[in-house]
């Protein structure tokens, strides 16, 4: 069973880690030919963008996922689409509100933003309905559209038949995600019979709830850390912290990966009344932190190389958020035992503990320190909630 889940794991982590090197090379070209003061622009923009357009799914995915499962609940996809539907009402309004705060107010701007907010929300449906069907193949290909598209762009970038600005880079990375549409054909046909049914929306909404406040700050730990930047430095050093937060991601998508097959597989076991494995869990965290000691080895050859002299500040920064992204993304895949426990109520706490440590250290140092400051803030965050979040599981399961 674990060999079948590594299996799983590989297959989903090495697509997601294709799809990102395609995605690196359009940020390398963009590092590279926009100032940094630009650059760091676009990076608070991009960053704004994937986390409110996660607010469209505020932990409903991975809750209709499981409770489909475990429950055998077929008619739960209407409301699971009804509920999607009055997300994106709720977060248009709130993505203006936000935008026209951070005095980001060009109109060709806003309107791509909320055209690639739109894209998104579809975007992140399609993967979670792949994901319940356990389809990983066309899983990986939702985001393999938009990454190769920007790959393209990204040649098209170093062969000097383009020269990126703010705005076109910008659109690229938001208008992308569109053609990944063409692949609605290929989900199951309920999935594709859109219906609504408001029923029981409310009592879905109450128990994602909780999930959906801790998914929002896992996944807009680089949107928050990098508005805090700017609103207390400048662009640039939003820039090079940008950078170091970029490249750390990986362990995002490695931790993503390992959710997206383990939630259903532990859902599964749920539903046969088998226990869920800890072992699995403890090798995987040993591997992400061996994965974090090989990205310092790594990134210390090829930063500078690849981004140019002047992200050669990024380094520093960068050996501190790859073993603050090892810890994030050990703490994220085991928030899948909540999930498939159906306590989804103890990620609430989790969640503001660990936004309030972030930033009420970042803002604390940052004065002194300067991103620096930011980056052990993020550290020190991650590492408290992953021992938290182990503890917890620890006492549930004992009380079960």
């Amino acid at each position: 069973m674990i060999k079948k889940s590594f299996v799983s794991i590989s297959l989903v982590s090495a697509g997601n880690v294709f799809n990102t090197i395609l995605g690196f090379l359009f940020l390398t070209a963009v590092a590279r030919t926009l100032s940094l003061e630009d650059f760091g622009k676009y990076a608070l923009l991009t960053s704004l963008l994937t986390f409110l357009a996660k607010g469209t799914d505020f932990g409903t995915n991975s809750l209709y996922v499981s409770k489909s499962i475990t429950n055998n609940e077929k008619t739960l996809v209407s409301t699971f689409y009804s509920l999607k539907v009055l997300l994106l009402f709720i977060i248009f309004p709130i993505a203006l509100i936000t935008l026209w705060v951070l005095k980001i107010v060009d109109p060709i701007i806003v309107t791509v933003f909320m055209l690639g907010l739109f894209a998104y929300w579809i975007n992140f449906t399609l993967y979670s309905l792949f994901q319940r069907d356990e389809n990983y193949l066309m899983l990986i290909l939702v985001n393999s559209v938009l990454a190769v598209i920007k790959a393209t762009f990204a040649v098209l970038i170093f062969l000097r038949f383009s020269n990126p600005t703010l705005l076109s880079s910008f659109s690229i990375f938001s208008l992308c995600v569109y053609p990944s549409l063409l692949l609605i054909p290929f989900l199951p046909k309920e999935f594709r019979e859109f219906k609504l049914s408001f029923h029981n929306v409310k009592i879905f909404f109450k128990e994602a709830f909780p999930a959906g406040v801790s998914q929002m700050v896992s996944e807009g730990w680089s949107a928050i850390a990098n508005t805090i930047t700017s609103m207390a430095s400048t662009f640039t050093n939003v820039g090079i912290y940008s950078l170091a937060d970029k490249l750390s991601a990986i362990f995002s998508l490695i931790s993503f990966s390992i959710f997206t097959v383990l939630l259903p597989k532990n859902a599964q076991r749920k539903k046969d009344k088998q226990e869920y494995d800890f072992n699995e869990t403890l090798l995987i965290s040993i591997g992400l932190l061996l994965l974090a000691l090989i990205g310092v080895v790594a990134s210390n050859i090829l930063v500078v190389p690849l981004f140019g002299e002047h992200f050669r500040d990024s380094l520093p920064i960068l050996y501190i958020l790859l073993f603050a992204s090892a810890f994030m993304a050990i703490n994220t895949f085991m928030e899948n035992y909540f999930f498939v426990e159906k306590k989804t109520d103890k990620l609430l706490p989790i969640a503001i503990i660990r936004i309030i440590s972030f930033v009420g250290l970042s803002l604390l140092w940052l004065p002194k320190y300067s991103i620096t400051g930011v980056a052990y803030a993020s550290l020190i965050s991650s590492v408290s909630i992953t021992l938290i979040i182990f503890s917890l599981i620890k006492r549930t399961h004992k009380e079960g």
